[in-house]
C-alpha cells in the first residue's frame, strides 16, 4: 500500500503536449470498420425499449431522472423498436451483478464505488450487488486472477445469475479472465462491459501520470497498488494485442455500453482529457474513445450520454465537496439503467441462444464504428 501525491498543474500541461500516440510499428494490424464487419449485433432498438418503458415508469423516483432522449444517443440507423411488451413486474430471474472497476479506482473505495447509488433500486428487485477488490494499478493479468479468486469464494443461492459488469479497465480484466479461467466461464452467465478500455485508450501514453493527479486531489489517500503493470496494460497496442488473442465468440454471452459526451457535458476534471482524444474523435467519455469501447462479437446495447465518470461513478453525490468545480457532469440515471440492463438480460438468458443479426450499415464514417485506426 502506498499513498500518492502529485500536482494537479501536471495533468493540465500533460494533456496539451505531444501526439497521443507514438509512432511504432509495434502491435498487430488493425482496421476502423462498421458493427456488421466487426462481428457486433445490434439490439440497441431493443434496448431503448426497455431503457425508456423503465424510465416512464419510475424513473423520477430514482437520482438524476431525465428523459430517455438524454440518456441514449441515436447514432446512425438505429435498428427500429420491437414492439414487443416490457415487462414491469417482478423479475422472472435473480441476478448477483459482480462488478469490477476501473484503473485507480481502489484509491477511491473508502468514498465512493462504482454503481453504488444503483444497490437499493437493485434490492427491491432482488438481485444483489458484489465489488471485486481489484487493485488500483495492478496489470489485467494480476486482477483477472483476482476475479477468479472472488468467484471461487462466491456463493450463489440456487436461482441466482451472476452477471459480470465490466468498467473502464475491469473490461479487459474481466475478459482476461474469461479467456484464462474455465471456472469464471462456467460460473458467469453473461458479461457486461460498462465504458470498457477495450482496445485501451492512447492517453496511457500520452498522459501516463494522469492517475496520480486525481489521486492527489484526496491527500493521504491509500490504494492497493499491485503489481503497477496496469498502465502499461492500457496501450492501444497492448490491448489490441488481447483482442487478437481472444476468441472471435466471446466464451459467454457479451454486451457492450459505450460512452461519449460532447465538450459541455464533460466534468471539468476530464476536459482536458476529452480535448487531447478529440484530436482522434470528439466522439469520446473523457478517458476512452467511442469505438475503442466495443467488445468484439458482442451485442450493442446503446450509446450512452454520459462522460466515463458520470455513467459508472456517482462522485458527486457521494462526494460533493471534491467534486464541486471538477468532477461537475456527473449526474446520470445510473440505477435505471442498471436496472434496464437487467430486464434486457432476463429477456435474453431465457430465450434461445440465437442473438439479433449484426448491423448492416454500409461501412461509412457516419456509422456506429468498431475497432481501431491505429496501426
Amino acid at each position: 500500500m502506498r499513498i500518492l501525491k502529485a500536482p494537479l498543474l501536471s495533468l493540465l500541461l500533460a494533456a496539451c503536449a505531444g501526439p497521443l500516440l507514438p509512432f511504432t510499428t509495434d502491435g498487430p494490424p488493425v482496421v476502423l470498420t462498421t458493427l456488421d464487419k466487426a462481428g457486433i449485433a445490434d439490439d440497441r432498438g431493443r434496448f431503448r425499449e426497455i431503457l425508456c418503458a423503465v424510465q416512464r415508469d419510475h424513473g423520477a423516483a430514482w437520482p438524476d431522472d431525465r428523459p430517455c432522449a438524454r440518456i441514449l444517443w441515436t447514432v446512425g440507423a438505429e435498428p427500429p423498436a420491437t414492439g414487443r411488451p416490457v415487462a414491469l413486474g417482478p423479475p422472472g430471474m435473480r441476478f448477483r451483478v459482480v462488478a469490477v472497476t476501473g484503473f485507480g479506482a481502489d484509491c477511491f473505495a473508502p468514498y465512493v464505488r462504482m454503481l453504488e447509488d444503483a444497490e437499493p433500486l437493485l434490492r427491491t428487485l432482488g438481485h444483489r450487488l458484489e465489488q471485486v477488490p481489484v487493485t488500483a494499478f495492478g496489470s489485467v493479468a494480476q486482477n483477472a486472477r483476482i476475479l477468479r479468486d472472488f468467484l471461487r469464494r462466491l456463493e450463489t443461492e440456487p436461482d441466482e445469475r451472476i452477471v459480470l459488469l465490466g468498467y473502464s479497465k475491469g473490461v479487459p480484466d474481466s475478459l482476461e479472465a474469461l479467456r484464462l479461467y474455465p471456472e469464471v466461464r462456467r460460473k458467469v452467465a453473461a458479461f457486461v462491459s460498462l465504458a470498457g478500455a477495450v482496445n485501451g485508450s492512447p492517453l496511457a501514453e500520452a498522459v501516463p501520470g494522469w492517475i496520480d493527479d486525481l489521486v492527489a486531489l484526496l491527500p493521504g489517500t491509500a490504494c492497493h497498488m499491485g503489481d503497477e503493470g496496469g498502465l502499461a496494460d492500457l496501450r492501444p497496442r497492448v490491448r489490441l494485442e488481447a483482442v487478437a488473442a481472444a476468441p472471435v465468440v466471446p466464451p459467454v454471452p457479451s454486451f457492450s455500453l459505450v460512452a461519449f459526451a460532447p465538450e459541455a457535458e464533460v466534468s471539468t476534471l476530464l476536459r482536458p482529457f476529452w480535448a487531447r482524444l478529440a484530436g482522434a474523435d470528439p466522439r469520446n467519455d473523457g478517458q476512452v474513445l467511442w469505438y475503442d469501447q466495443l467488445v468484439p462479437g458482442s451485442t450493442l446495447l446503446g450509446y450512452l450520454r454520459g462522460d466515463h465518470l458520470a455513467v459508472g461513478v456517482p462522485v458527486a453525490r457521494k462526494m460533493p465537496l471534491l467534486a464541486a468545480g471538477r468532477i461537475d457532469r456527473n449526474a446520470f440515471p445510473r440505477a435505471i439503467l442498471l436496472e434496464a440492463v437487467l430486464r434486457y438480460l432476463e429477456e435474453r438468458l431465457a430465450a434461445p441462444v440465437n442473438p439479433p443479426p449484426a448491423a448492416a450499415a454500409p461501412p461509412r464514417r457516419s456509422s456506429p464504428a468498431a475497432g481501431s485506426r491505429r496501426s
